[in-house]
This record gives structure tokens, sequence and C-alpha cells, in this order.
């Protein structure tokens, strides 16, 4: 067993089992997360049994970001051949929203539904 998952199960059973709804410190959710993310080619579920955690438990803390913070992003690049949007939005009394309309589309379509 890797040292550090083995540290990770003896913090967690200093706690004592509290059973389904037991919080996790901070510093616990963050050694998890990190050992998810080096054995990344391995599936979440096995590093999750090797951890003693629920899977969905340890999807949700590698899925939380940091509040407050910013995640990097790169556009590969722009959508080719969609036409521009209008800023007109009709929504329709049985609840159908069309968006980006121009004011001419706008009136052929309501000329069409009326």
């Amino acid at each position: 067993m890797d040292a550090r998952v083995k540290r990770f199960r003896e913090e967690v059973a200093r706690y004592g089992s509290r059973g389904v709804g037991r919080r996790y410190s901070a510093s616990l959710r963050a050694a998890a997360v990190a050992l998810a993310q080096e054995r990344r080619d391995e599936p979440l579920s096995r590093v999750a049994a090797d951890l003693g955690v629920s899977p969905l438990s340890l999807q949700r803390w590698c899925e939380q970001r940091e509040p407050g913070r910013f995640r990097p992003v790169e556009i590969e690049s722009e959508p080719v051949g969609l036409p521009p949007l209008g800023d007109l939005v009709l929504i329709t009394p049985q609840g159908y929203r069309v968006m980006g309309l121009k004011a001419d589309s706008l009136v052929s379509l309501l000329r069409a539904l009326g």
C-alpha cells in the first residue's frame, strides 16, 4: 500500500466511524485530490477504494474549484458558419423561447405564427 494512502486511512481512522455524511478536513480532501491527480491513468473508483472513500465524494472533491479563483482557458478556434445573433428574444405563451433574432426575422416569425 502506498505510504500516502496508509497515512490518509490512519488519519480518517482517528476521526472514528461516523457513517454516511462524514466530513473530511480540507487537508484530507486536498491529499485525496493530489493522489487522484497523480494516478489519473487509473479509474477514479480504484483510487477511491484505496483511500476508503466513496467514488462520488472523490469525484466532487476533484471537481471543486477554489472560491474566487479563475481557471485559465484557451480558445482553440472561433465557430465557423454561424450567423450573427440578434438581441431580441421571443417567449411564447406556451413557454417556447426563441433567441438571437433580428427585428425583421422576429416580425416574419410572428406573422407566420399569427
